[in-house]
């Protein structure tokens, strides 16, 4: 793999000013992404559109029991 510095002097330096903002913008948005990603599943979770099934842990609770008891059943 390459060397950073031989990437920008062989590949960026050559480019337009314009170029290099337009780059820049991409691996900076890119870094963003990812670091987006590294969130707690539990804060990824209260991002998403309000599509809850259950209100309550107790509402939890209570399927989870009845679906326990239907397999007795």
């Amino acid at each position: 793999m390459q060397k950073v510095e031989t990437i920008y002097q062989q590949s960026i330096l050559p480019l337009p000013n314009g170029e290099k903002l337009r780059l820049a913008a991409i691996i900076l948005q890119n870094l963003t992404n990812h670091e987006k990603s590294k969130k707690p599943a539990l804060d990824l979770l209260r991002e998403l559109p309000n599509t809850r099934v259950f209100s309550s842990l107790k509402d939890v609770d209570n399927h989870l029991k009845a679906e326990r008891e239907s397999w007795d059943n």
